[in-house]
């Protein structure tokens, strides 16, 4: 049941975050113009650009229960339903105070200090309930549920503040590291992938370098999120220059933004395939083709940018673009979650050997 809850959270959050795209693209943003109602209505007439925004909204929910499942039965089997408790009443905290001060700011247009006090609140005590938890996979559960609440408010901000750039960069941040705690819980709950697993000896890799390319491919995909809602998809049009230079100069910052997108996605294709290939030569079954994958994910991406300047930003290559780069992200964690450094094993081995 806690396996496939944590599978199910992962996959519903990269259909989320396609769902997000197609908002995005669609410019279905503001189709509701309050939060956390839609026309103030939990069930609006589901139609046009409202159909496609509340529809994200839906599926946001769908993962917010799962994590909230997930939250009760790794705490329940930590034997802790006190802080599970404890985390309903922080969670409640959080959510009653957001939606009554998105109601007060959708009204009076200001939004309440007491409110935002409240939830600073509710995130010091899902702090402390967090470090009291005793698993591991207890601590993802509820760090998870924390995120996922953030990526709701953050998403009832673009809304109440009519899509300010910064807020809609941080909701796509949140959701790729949501992402990847879903991702890593569930590797965890799954005995025959996790390095620990009794079998045979654990997969080795440069976890620092696996970190590195992670954290590259993270901040790849925060550049293209602040290219889309910058508007500097399309200020280069001509490929491979950008109007009729390399990297033109004595042009607008956002020129200069929607090259070093496109000067970085070599970066990472670089880091990607050199990570790739170190761990493939030592590796075996998943662990060897999620290693092979990702060069091939990151030439898909780089592909579909192509196709969305070509086709001007059309919404299939657009929200495809988007995908990739989510699978790519969740491939570089999935390597993390699966391998061990070296020293880890050789660490191992005398202990084993004592035993």
């Amino acid at each position: 049941m806690i396996r496939r809850l944590a599978a199910a959270a992962a996959l519903l959050t990269v259909v989320l975050i396609v769902a997000g795209g197609v908002v995005t693209n669609t410019d279905s943003g503001l189709a509701c113009p309050d939060w956390p109602t839609c026309f103030g209505s939990v069930v609006p007439r589901m139609a046009g650009n409202v159909a496609v925004e509340h529809t994200h909204r839906l599926i946001a929910t769908a993962v917010g229960l799962c994590t909230v499942a997930l939250v009760v039965l790794t705490l329940r089997r930590a034997k802790q339903g006190g802080l599970a408790v404890a985390l309903a009443g922080f969670s409640t905290l959080i959510l009653g105070a957001s939606f009554w001060a998105g109601r007060v700011k959708f009204v009076s247009g200001e939004l309440p200090a007491l409110g935002v006090a409240l939830v600073l609140l509710g995130y010091a005590a899902f702090g402390w309930a967090i470090v009291r938890a005793r698993e591991t996979d207890a601590k993802l559960a509820a760090a998870g549920l924390a995120l996922v609440m953030f990526q709701g408010l953050l998403g009832g901000l673009t809304v109440l503040y009519r899509l300010p750039t910064l807020v809609l960069v941080m909701h796509l941040a949140t959701s790729m590291l949501f992402l990847s705690v879903a991702l890593v819980l569930a590797l965890r709950l799954n005995e025959g992938l996790r390095p620990q697993a009794p079998g045979p000896s654990p997969i080795t890799a440069p976890r620092g370098l696996l970190w590195f390319t992670a954290a590259a491919i993270y901040f790849q995909i925060l550049l293209g999120a602040t290219v889309r809602h910058t508007g500097a998809g399309l200020v280069c049009t001509d490929l491979p220059y950008c109007r009729g230079a390399w990297w033109p100069t004595g042009v607008h910052p956002m020129v200069h933004l929607h090259m070093a997108h496109r000067a970085f996605a070599f970066v990472v294709l670089l880091l990607v395939t050199w990570t790739s290939l170190r761990i493939a030569r030592n590796s075996r079954g998943t662990v060897r083709a999620l290693a092979l994958l990702g060069p091939a994910l990151v030439l898909v991406q780089i592909a579909l940018g192509v196709l969305t300047i070509v086709t001007f930003k059309d919404l299939v290559p657009l929200t495809a673009h988007l995908l990739a780069g989510a699978l790519l992200l969740a491939d570089q964690v999935a390597l993390l979650a699966m391998t061990r450094e070296a020293s880890e094993e050789r660490a191992v081995i005398p202990q084993v050997a004592e035993a």
